[in-house]
């Protein structure tokens, strides 16, 4: 069986003073000055502002940076194209290969004779004789000293 225990309460009275009543006067609160107000907001303005243009100029370096980084890789592709492209040109030009291509392919065969012609300003112009001319006979002179 369950018995129920037995709780002593002590009542205590408070002295009136004490006791407050439930409704005393509410203390007003002061309004907030507006002008102080206002600079607050301006203030909060400016930082969010000074924010967004720090934020703005770190994402245009940031964009700098790596088309810098795609315009140096660039550069890199391109000069080694180019020195590639200059070996090609070397290649092509090479007295060896036009020659090999002269007699291969077009048939042709080194001349026999060479004559050239002379066009530095001599005595021939003056005693009238044409360059073309004296030029032939120079070069007709050295064949026959070289077959002597």
């Amino acid at each position: 069986m369950l018995v129920e225990r037995k709780e002593v309460w002590t009542h205590y009275e408070m002295p009136a003073e004490a006791v407050k009543p439930a409704n005393p006067k509410r203390k007003v609160a002061a309004r907030p000055n507006p002008e102080f107000r206002k600079r607050c907001l301006q203030f909060v303005a400016v930082v969010i502002a000074v924010a967004m243009v720090i934020t703005i100029h770190s994402e245009v370096m940031v964009r700098a940076g790596y088309d810098l980084v795609q315009m140096k890789k660039e550069a890199a592709k391109l000069e080694k194209e180019n020195d590639l492209l200059q070996l090609e040109i070397a290649k092509l030009k090479s007295p060896q290969r036009i020659a090999k291509i002269a007699t291969e392919e077009l048939g042709m065969v080194r001349p026999s004779t060479a004559y050239f012609a002379d066009s530095s300003p001599s005595n021939n112009l003056r005693s009238g004789i044409n360059p073309m001319v004296s030029a032939l006979l120079k070069s007709n002179a050295a064949q026959v000293s070289a077959k002597n």
